[in-house]
């Protein structure tokens, strides 16, 4: 329900603590949903609800209170926070919008009876198997000496999905991912950032967690996509969604169905759109180079099919024509190891 949660209420001023505290239990809770694009379908298909507090004609933050807040205001905001939200989705359903909802859960939580105790309540609002996501937030440490994968197991008992939140940061990443039974996996906003990072940089990374985390059986969510151009990225390596203040930020829940039947997001086609597209096709033809085991002995007509895939998506000018003929032959000659491929793949980039 937030982007972060941290335990350490001790460090915080008591009156900040008992002032927050008290906001939550007098129904100063207030949620907001972010939409997910499904990229594949081109339209939302989840929200991630985010917690906020109202004080008047304020609305608080999470990076506020969060970090002022107990664990008995943690459940608090758990129990009042999953309410809210199933609440809206029914809200929503009665207008035609059928999406699933996520809520954030504190890794604590899992070891915590309360939080399976509460989760069983989404029965009482209709709440179907498969409706209801709980993401887990790489932020904080997993509980040790508890059995997570049962912990989990228990919750599916529920028809609850889990998403691995922040993936690429914090607290054994891979380990969770490898270990733990989680439906979705959402790639830290962090290594999606296009602001401080070269495309070049930033998507060789998303590419790669997005074929890790759906080689185990993962659905992909990328956070963090302010930058619509991203998108035409995302979809080449089949990425299942995206989120980010590119699509929409967090909205109040009676927003939501005027900001959908506004907007759209057709899926894009071009072969030969942007600069971040481009990339992408270049890393993807590569993936398909390297399964080649015999690519320094292809015949001249795998090489004329090899510039037949690139020419989908190049730029049609001279230079990037001339780097094109220079990648392919590095890539006969030499190999797709080679420091000359290497050198005319950064020629190639710097054409498109």
């Amino acid at each position: 329900m937030s982007r972060s949660i941290s335990t350490e209420s001790a460090a915080a001023p008591r009156p900040a603590h008992r002032r927050w505290s008290d906001m939550l239990r007098k129904d100063a809770l207030c949620m907001h949903y972010q939409p997910l694009l499904d990229l594949r379908a081109g339209r939302v298909t989840k929200v991630e609800a985010l917690a906020r507090l109202r004080g008047g004609d304020v609305l608080i933050a999470p990076g506020q209170f969060l970090p002022s807040l107990g664990s008995d205001d943690h459940l608090v905001l758990y129990m009042r926070g999953l309410a809210q939200v199933l609440t809206q989705r029914n809200a929503w359903r009665r207008v035609g919008i059928d999406v699933v909802v996520s809520v954030n859960l504190p890794p604590a939580a899992l070891c915590d009876p309360r939080y399976f105790d509460a989760t069983r309540t989404a029965s009482i609002f209709g709440c179907e198997a498969g409706e209801l996501m709980l993401e887990i937030l790489e932020s904080g440490a997993l509980p040790q000496g508890v059995e997570l994968d049962k912990q989990i197991a228990g919750y599916k008992t529920l028809g609850v999905d889990f998403a691995q939140d922040d993936l690429g940061t914090g607290h054994s990443s891979l380990s969770r991912l490898r270990e733990l039974p989680f439906d979705c996996v959402k790639i830290d906003r962090s290594i999606a950032d296009l602001h401080d990072h070269d495309a070049a940089d930033v998507l060789p990374f998303i590419h790669h967690l997005t074929r890790l985390g759906q080689a185990l059986g993962k659905a992909v969510v990328v956070e963090g996509v302010e930058d619509t151009a991203l998108l035409d990225a995302l979809r080449i390596f089949g990425v299942d969604l995206a989120q980010g203040y590119g699509i929409a930020r967090p909205m109040p829940g009676e927003q939501l169905p005027d900001w959908i039947a506004q907007t759209h997001f057709e899926p894009q086609y071009a072969a030969r759109a942007s600069r971040c597209a481009r990339l992408a096709h270049l890393m993807v033809w590569e993936e398909r180079m390297l399964a080649d085991a015999h690519l320094r002995t292809r015949s001249a007509a795998g090489q004329h099919g090899s510039q037949a895939d690139i020419d989908t998506w190049l730029p049609d000018d001279a230079p990037s024509t001339q780097a094109r003929d220079g990648l392919l032959d590095a890539a006969r000659d030499s190999g797709v190891h080679s420091g000359a491929y290497r050198a005319a793949r950064q020629r190639l980039i710097a054409a498109i």
